[in-house]
């Protein structure tokens, strides 16, 4: 704990102690890995088109990302949309809703790649998130919509450099976003006229790298605490080591 007083207090208790009064410990962000020749390859089609993604897309939270994509294409006509569903059993359901709702798409896991008129990149493989997060400038974190829903890890997408739009669902990550929001890297959105309204605002590059910036911000904080704990347990262990020879 950073308190001046308990390190009093244990320096009284254990004086053959060394104290070091650190900041405090915060949970941070892991980085997701991807292929990089995937990376590259899409990075070189895509050549600075406009990118959102919206990931673990449950079933009933299709419509309304598919909704404000309609309404940001009013405002951006060259926007990009990777929909992650939140299962690969929905690939079926999402392509049938993409023609219906007359869509330009392509299927990433049969070999797809965006070309000028391709509207919607449906990506249903749950492996990939590494990529998507890094491609994708701002991202809307799905299962996070409806009741019953808990949301997603949102330090794994801020680690990542991707702005992020959550629903209001997010029980079992509540701290992680709370602290995401009030930094400015986070904005909760309600139904699909607010994730419309967001995404066409915050696709603009100053908006996504400013948020994406203070997401940073956010998951590395703490990191040079870890560093120093990781290092001291490693030099007891080291020297509990010595000791028994």
């Amino acid at each position: 704990r950073q308190d001046p007083r308990h390190a009093r207090l244990v320096k009284r208790m254990r004086s053959d102690v060394a104290l070091e009064l650190s900041g405090p410990l915060m949970v941070g962000g892991q980085s997701l890995v991807c292929a990089q020749s995937d990376f590259d390859e899409l990075s070189t089609i895509l050549g600075g088109r406009p990118i959102w993604l919206a990931t673990s897309v449950q079933s009933n939270e299709v419509q309304t990302v598919l909704a404000a994509h309609r309404h940001a294409l009013r405002q951006s006509h060259r926007l990009l949309l990777i929909l992650n569903p939140a299962s690969e059993d929905q690939a079926a359901e999402c392509q049938a809703r993409l023609s219906a709702e007359g869509l330009r798409s392509a299927r990433w896991e049969d070999g797809g790649m965006p070309d000028d008129n391709c509207q919607v990149l449906l990506a249903t493989a749950q492996d990939e998130l590494g990529l998507w997060y890094r491609v994708a400038p701002l991202s809307f974190l799905g299962s996070s919509l409806s009741s019953g829903q808990y949301g997603l890890d949102p330090f794994q997408a801020a680690a990542l450099g991707t702005a992020i739009l959550y629903g209001p669902n997010v029980r079992n990550h509540m701290p992680s976003y709370t602290r995401l929001a009030a930094a400015g890297a986070a904005r909760i959105v309600n139904d699909a006229g607010a994730l419309g309204v967001a995404v066409a605002r915050l696709i603009s590059p100053e908006h996504a790298a400013s948020m994406a910036m203070s997401g940073w911000d956010v998951v590395s904080q703490g990191a040079a605490i870890t560093d120093r704990i990781t290092e001291l347990v490693i030099t007891s262990l080291d020297a509990a080591e010595e000791g028994t020879h």
